[in-house]
């Protein structure tokens, strides 16, 4: 059974994860956020977190708290 839910750049690299059991709907806006970036979400026993240069990383839209922050307010 895997355990984490991870997002992914193109090049498979993680910047972002989510215990399975624990996703709610913050998690869930998260995904299609990257999703629609050209990310993918997917089921991983473990995560290795780093830093990313690669030109899919540095082309994302890192503003996703901006978007939480602007639909609570």
């Amino acid at each position: 059974m895997k355990g984490m839910t991870a997002i992914q750049c193109k090049n498979r690299k993680t910047f972002a994860g989510s215990v399975t059991k624990y996703i709610d709907a913050e998690w869930k806006l998260q995904e299609a956020y990257y999703k629609a970036q050209g990310c993918k979400v997917v089921e991983v026993d473990s995560v290795a977190w780093g830093g990313c240069e690669c030109e899919h990383c540095e082309s994302l839209e890192h503003k996703f708290e901006e978007l939480i922050e602007e639909i609570k307010g």
